[in-house]
């Protein structure tokens, strides 16, 4: 499988469904959700690993960071939805990095560096409200698939693999204040590698955008956790936190 060309066509595709259809007008109470911007995000990275032979744990920190294009597809209201306010469809390319630090299980070290892109839809219900406070609430579905690369390296050994891997989800986008909004959502990532683990995460971001074209956000990512038993280490991870920043800009379409 050429994985490069596979970018290049998800690129691609977002691109000329963006040209397409997403061209309109600044639209009020848009939260994230119908905007199209560039994000560049980073962050820490820690997590509990615990061996079930032994009970013993190790708690490392590492690093993430996020690079990722949002655009608005079907925009409610506007061009092919404009008979349609309560709904709407966002499309994006990512890629994204993780290191997961140093664990240390009976005498051995180990650490593991995961790097993948991918694309995703983001289908989502707009319900605005005439209140001063909470202007629109914007339950949304999230559907994703891309390619990860995965190398590790254990007690000297180095290791390398890489998987198609996707997931689903949802959340809602709550719509505070015209510049400022609240995401929790909920996704399950799954694989295609035999042996790889499948986990869920939950998590929220907050975001606060200054202009049209600028946007500082925070978020958290929990992993829920999983059990991992492979050729020469068995062990659970028994969960992970991301806590982190964006930056955002922003372009009227």
């Amino acid at each position: 499988m050429n994985t490069k060309k596979i970018s290049i066509s998800i690129l691609a595709f977002a691109l000329a469904a963006t040209s397409a259809f997403a061209w309109s007008k600044k639209s009020e109470n848009l939260g994230n959700l119908g905007r199209m911007y560039i994000s560049v995000g980073g962050g820490i990275n820690t997590s509990k690993m615990k061996a079930p032979a032994t009970g013993e744990t190790s708690s490392p920190t590492g690093a993430v960071g996020s690079f990722a294009i949002n655009a608005p597809v079907f925009k409610p209201g506007v061009n092919a939805f404009k008979d349609i306010k309560w709904a709407g469809v966002d499309a994006s390319v990512f890629f994204n990095y993780s290191y997961s630090g140093d664990y240390s299980l009976g005498g051995t070290s180990f650490d593991f560096s995961q790097y993948g892109v991918g694309a995703a839809l983001t289908p989502y219900l707009n319900f605005e409200t005439s209140l001063p406070v909470l202007k629109a609430i914007k339950p949304f579905g999230i559907a994703y698939a891309g390619y990860s690369w995965l190398d590790a390296s254990y007690g000297g050994n180095n290791m390398s693999d890489n998987f198609f891997v996707y997931g689903v989800g949802g959340g809602v986008e709550f719509v505070i204040l015209d510049n400022l909004s609240l995401t929790p959502h909920w996704i399950w990532h799954g694989n295609a590698e035999s042996g790889m683990p499948c986990y869920q995460s939950v998590g929220a971001e907050l975001s606060y955008w200054f202009t049209d074209q600028f946007c500082f956000s925070v978020f958290w990512d929990h992993n829920l956790g999983y059990d991992y038993s492979g050729a020469s280490f068995n062990g659970d991870l028994k969960h992970g936190d991301i806590i982190g920043a964006k930056f955002k800009i922003g372009f009227l379409r």
